[in-house]
């Protein structure tokens, strides 16, 4: 039994289509998509459709993250459209507004979780971040207090995306395996990054694969889809993300949100500010990427 999993695509085709050619020349038996195909990139629904496609040609399965949810937060119709918190989520408007309704409804009807049972009751649960909530990752150095409440233990094999950073851990008997990100890398490691699982005699085993793709494509998709300008001040900072490898949207809530809330500085030059000294963190070369060793 082969099983490919794949998570946070984040609206970078290129990455897309390059992994979906590697995983169809290892041609697995079941294909699992954990959440975040779309937004905070800039080709959302060329990857929706193309997955989509996948699920009805090769079966693929498919659940939501919390990016499917944020864009489907401007379905309310009290959801503001003006102001500062309006401008912190542009980008999410701006995906939105590519989306017609019937785009909407499809990513509405995705489910929350995925389950395959397979010989011998052997069980795959497939959650986009954790038990606790799909905002609740769960990270290669996560503590095992931590883990008891983020892991389900009742699965052989349980898949999560959503950190961007990839691993693989057993814990209380469930081999635990972070897809990582096929589109936008946080640990980093630019290239697109997925999971296989097998199941042979000797029981389950995982690696994490790494692909180069055409990362050049990847940024000129940024402007000319016009996610950069139209997606407003931020948007800079998803290009930085896919450049650097490293997340910088969170690092620059953390350290200019009050501030422009406040009026101390404006939005566009609390980003061109961040962006003269972004996050770049060190690379981890101790974290499993292979089980068993």
């Amino acid at each position: 039994m082969k099983i490919a999993a794949i998570a946070d695509i984040h609206g970078n085709y290129q990455a897309l289509i390059t992994a979906i050619h590697h995983i169809e020349c290892w041609k697995p038996d079941r294909v699992l998509v954990l959440g975040d195909i779309i937004n905070r990139g800039p080709r959302s629904l060329d990857c929706l459709h193309l997955i989509q496609e996948k699920v009805k040609t090769d079966d693929w399965m498919v659940i939501k993250g919390n990016h499917e949810g944020y864009v489907l937060n401007f379905t309310d119709p009290n959801f503001p459209l003006d102001g500062l918190e309006f401008e912190f989520r542009k980008i999410i408007y701006w995906t939105f507004q590519a989306f017609n309704e019937n785009e909407i409804q499809s990513v509405a009807e995705m489910p929350e979780k995925l389950e395959l049972v397979l010989q011998d009751n052997q069980l795959i649960r497939g959650l986009h971040a954790s038990t606790a909530g799909d905002r609740v990752g769960i990270y290669p150095d996560s503590s095992g207090s931590d883990l008891e409440n983020l892991v389900d233990t009742k699965a052989d094999v349980f898949l999560i995306g959503h950190t961007h950073q990839p691993f693989i851990m057993k814990f209380r008997g469930t081999l635990v395996i972070n897809a990582g990100s096929v589109g936008l890398s946080f640990d980093g490691d630019k290239r697109a990054t997925y999971a296989q699982i097998t199941l042979g005699k000797k029981g389950w085993a995982g690696e994490i694969i790494r692909i180069d793709y055409d990362l050049q494509a990847a940024v000129g998709d940024y402007e000319q889809s016009g996610f950069i300008p139209d997606g407003g001040p931020l948007a800079e900072l998803v290009l930085a993300e896919l450049k650097l490898g490293w997340p910088q949207l969170s690092h620059w809530f953390r350290q200019y949100e009050s501030r422009v809330l406040g009026g101390d500085i404006s939005l566009d030059h609390a980003v061109a500010e961040y962006l003269q000294n972004p996050s770049i963190e060190q690379i981890r070369t101790d974290i499993p990427m292979l089980y068993p060793l």
